[in-house]
């Protein structure tokens, strides 16, 4: 089939245009035009081209600024819950009981347990949310395998730029020796996919998880194919799921493994200013001798 010109309005030059466009006025900075267009380049076919461009314009990409954006609006609502716990939801703004005027004292930290191998690295997600955490609010940070009681008017805040399908979280509290049956602890991430809330919730429901955004299966890279297919955006007789079997394919080896649809086969399209989650796909983040991804991970 030949490549798409006009339908239904989309056209593939208005999108290489919105992409573009998202590079140039810094929405996505520091993503360049050039690394955008290095990054497609290693599609060869129109229809691998188009793919290359369809992903790019859904990209979900979040530079640090609005990822504080997020992690505020996480942030409030971990506070929030817990001066409701305590009866002072209506008489103290969230940013005052930061400050302990609500007589709780508020910690922070990664999700990381050195002891038992889930390590923390400067640079690492985790631990750059809790020093954003630590700057913009003044909460003390530290690691969680340094505390393993909570005080009364202690609050521990685990923090993270995102978490998909809870596999990380849940290890890291099922090795955290604390009794969260006292409600001391929340998560606060920026964004959070509907699987991890869930498994969350489920095994662990005195741990509540606050995010700044919901990702759901509709935003992930299965679900819009179908969409693209749907809504004529694709005009190809493969599906886009199969196009981009083929590049993923003839790239192999990559560095971290060979799952295309990224780690528990979630399938995101998203993208942080630090870095990319390996749970979207695996062409956006990972490496290997033919290819380049579009963000260092």
């Amino acid at each position: 089939m030949s490549q798409i010109n006009q339908l239904d309005g989309f056209d593939q030059l208005s999108v290489v245009r919105a992409v573009q466009w998202l590079s140039r006025t810094g929405v996505r900075s520091p993503l360049t035009v050039e690394r955008v267009k290095q990054w497609v380049n290693q599609f060869q076919t129109p229809e691998e081209k188009t793919l290359a461009w369809l992903i790019l314009r859904n990209l979900i990409f979040r530079t640090t600024e609005q990822l504080k954006s997020s992690m505020r609006q996480a942030m409030k609502q971990a506070t929030l819950h817990f001066l409701d716990q305590v009866g002072m939801k209506d008489s103290v703004t969230w940013t005052d009981a930061l400050e302990e005027t609500a007589g709780l004292t508020f910690l922070c930290g990664p999700p990381a347990l050195p002891n038992l191998g889930l390590p923390t690295q400067p640079g690492k997600s985790g631990d750059l949310m809790a020093r954003l955490v630590n700057r913009q609010y003044g909460i003390d940070k530290h690691y969680p395998s340094d505390i393993k009681v909570l005080q009364p008017n202690e609050r521990f805040i685990v923090v993270d730029d995102g978490t998909y399908t809870g596999v990380q979280l849940g290890n890291f509290l099922r090795g955290w020796e604390m009794d969260f049956s006292h409600g001391r602890v929340a998560i606060a991430v920026g964004m959070a996919h509907k699987t991890a809330c869930g498994s969350l919730k489920q095994e662990f429901p005195n741990v509540p998880l606050f995010k700044g955004e919901l990702l759901t299966a509709e935003g992930c890279f299965q679900a819009l194919s179908q969409k693209w297919i749907e809504s004529e955006q694709w005009s190809f007789q493969r599906s886009p799921l199969e196009v981009y079997a083929d590049v993923h394919k003839r790239h192999q080896p990559f560095k971290n493994g060979n799952g295309g649809n990224g780690y528990g086969n979630i399938g995101a399209l998203v993208a942080f200013e630090h870095g990319v989650p390996d749970d979207s796909i695996q062409l956006l983040w990972d490496e290997s001798k033919t290819w380049t991804p579009l963000v260092d991970r």
